[in-house]
């Protein structure tokens, strides 16, 4: 009885093992890499954008806080806290960046991986960013409407 469960959970695995395969192989490399490019400059220009807004946002006036406990914090060490905020931001662009550029001659199952993983994460990163910047936005557009 235990041979033959686990005899079907090999089966299975071996299935969606081929199901994988399948799906990861039916991505067409060019258009991935164009998707990936396209996703990569909008996730490093939102955020420049976010960084941006922020900092208006603090220098409009004290009533505006960093919600980020780590960037607001080095926020308090003036200029050296603010380039070191903003290296830690840009930090994880370096394996997007390597992902994206990561040349497709081969068509190895890693490479796809890789590809794939990659254009998961920068659009949930894309979503994430939109949001951030359109909250600041927002605040800063009601505030300078009050008070403009």
């Amino acid at each position: 009885m235990l041979e033959k469960s686990r005899a079907r959970m090999r089966e299975r695995f071996a299935e969606a093992r081929l199901r994988e395969t399948k799906y990861l192989m039916s991505f067409d490399l060019p258009r991935l890499n164009n998707k990936l490019l396209i996703l990569l400059s909008l996730f490093i220009a939102l955020n420049f954008f976010d960084a941006a807004t922020t900092l208006l946002a603090i220098n409009a006036r004290p009533n505006f806080v960093e919600l980020n406990p780590i960037a607001s914090s080095l926020f308090r060490l003036d200029f050296p806290g603010f380039l070191l905020a903003l290296t830690l931001k840009y930090v994880p662009a370096i394996p997007l960046i390597y992902a994206t550029f990561l040349p497709t001659d081969g068509r190895t199952m890693s490479l796809r991986i890789v590809k794939v993983s990659a254009l998961i994460a920068l659009a949930a990163a894309d979503v994430f960013y939109v949001a951030v910047v359109g909250s600041n936005s927002l605040n800063l557009a009601s505030f300078y409407l009050r008070t403009g």
